[in-house]
């Protein structure tokens, strides 16, 4: 199993909330209805953002399709797809844990057209549909590049033609050297790592450390141009990563 894998199993197991959006308030020992409410309305929010931004790039509307959402946590982002389209929204991701929590949050939203599914963070299940809208967020960050890059391609693949893939995607940070090596230390040494995590939470532990990987942009658009002439991209900074939201409509080969 890789790191990234167990890594992100760990973080399904402990703290699913906190290892989405690293904010205090979203560790479990801390969540409050309240704080849930916030957690999921901020998905909402992304979701509309996604709406708007494929309508103005592309001239579509992804309500009226099916969704995959990749990397779909305990479903931040899929329930509020799930309230968008009248179509099947599917979210995948590896943590047994975290998909039992998301059908929990499933069946108290009243979510019918959502399915929950786990993979094994190599390839995508064999009995997924093709769908009209494809969605990866703060996801790919976390993966191996050579990992994440065939499971782009096998994404594209699954996605219909005259569909949309939306992608995000880290290429580097501008972090302060003290911070990024920091980071760096953590999620290379462990030794570093379990007396950094120790002193942090003031008792004998090793916190999980979520990778940031960069991606080529070179290498990205050359997947790309195999399927689209036409690649939509808007940068981001989460925290001094740096990458960007790569939109495309399925163009090339189905």
């Amino acid at each position: 199993m890789s790191e990234s894998i167990s890594n992100w199993k760990e973080w399904g197991k402990k703290d699913p909330y906190y290892g989405v959006l690293s904010e205090e308030k979203y560790r479990m020992e801390r969540l409050s209805e309240a704080g849930l409410k916030e957690f999921f309305e901020s998905g909402e929010a992304y979701v509309e953002e996604s709406r708007k931004r494929i309508r103005e790039w592309l001239d579509t509307d992804i309500a009226e399709g099916n969704i995959l959402d990749f990397g779909c946590g305990v479903g931040r982002l899929a329930i509020p797809f799930a309230k968008l389209t009248q179509k099947v929204v599917w979210g995948l991701d590896i943590s047994e844990d975290i998909i039992l929590r998301a059908n929990v949050h499933k069946e108290s939203m009243g979510c019918d057209n959502l399915k929950f599914k786990t993979y094994n963070g190599r390839d995508l299940p064999e009995d997924l549909p093709a769908f009209d809208f494809v969605n990866a967020y703060i996801v790919f960050q976390h993966i191996e590049v050579h990992k994440g890059m065939k499971l782009l391609h096998r994404l594209l693949e699954t996605t219909r033609k005259g569909g949309v893939l939306q992608v995000q995607v880290t290429f580097g940070h501008q972090l302060p050297w003290k911070a990024y090596a920091n980071f760096y230390m953590r999620t290379k040494f462990k030794p570093y790592n379990f007396i950094y995590s120790s002193l942090k939470h003031r008792r004998f532990c090793s916190e999980p450390v979520m990778q940031m990987n960069h991606y080529s942009p070179k290498k990205l658009f050359e997947l790309f141009s195999v399927y689209s002439n036409q690649v939509h991209v808007e940068f981001t900074n989460h925290g001094g990563h740096l990458g960007a939201i790569y939109a495309l409509k399925k163009s090339g080969r189905d």
